[in-house]
């Protein structure tokens, strides 16, 4: 029998295939860096042409995270400037992250307080 399965192997071009003398080495691994958090890298669109809308609104800002690919869909108007979508960004995705814990963040308000002074309450959302 031992004989029999060496010579079918043998003639089996899967069986050649899949011997290990057969085979190319994959070359060198990637390291892969694994996101943790939520929303810690996003991928961006735009749906533009879209008719005004009472508020003005004639787009659609696609946000997606690349971490659990949810997506949020903000009704936003072409004319933002990139500081109007910083704020909208800000509040919609920011904002709804209250779950991450800091252990230092007491440290991290007084820090956004000192270092941005007469401006700190812009800043707080970014914490």
């Amino acid at each position: 029998m031992k004989r029999d399965i060496a010579y079918f192997v043998a003639k089996c071009p899967n069986c050649q295939q899949v011997k290990v003398e057969q085979q190319k080495l994959g070359g060198m691994t990637q390291e892969i860096n694994i996101l943790t958090w939520k929303w810690e890298a996003i991928n961006m669109d735009f749906v533009t042409g879209l008719p005004t809308t009472h508020r003005q609104h004639d787009s659609i800002w696609v946000i997606v995270d690349s971490v659990t690919k949810s997506a949020r869909f903000l009704d936003v108007k072409t004319t933002n400037s990139a500081e109007d979508y910083t704020k909208i960004y800000i509040n919609e995705i920011m904002d709804c992250q209250a779950d991450r814990t800091i252990p230092t963040l007491e440290d991290i308000l007084r820090a956004c307080v000192i270092d941005f002074k007469g401006s700190w309450d812009d800043h707080l959302p970014l914490i």
